[in-house]
């Protein structure tokens, strides 16, 4: 029969988290062609002014 361990007994196994995979996204995303350009053109407010929806 299977012992059944607490969950504070399990220890993740990969080297890191959720968070620390989206926050290097984010930042490669920034340094990257597109993201300089997402940071200089307002994308939203010409989208909103050729009538374009989420």
């Amino acid at each position: 029969m299977v012992k059944i361990q607490n969950i504070s007994e399990i220890h993740p196994t990969l080297g890191f988290l959720e968070f620390d995979i989206l926050g290097k996204y984010r930042k490669s995303f920034n340094e990257s062609e597109l993201g300089r350009l997402h940071s200089v053109f307002p994308f939203e407010c010409m989208a909103k002014a050729a009538g374009l929806s989420e």
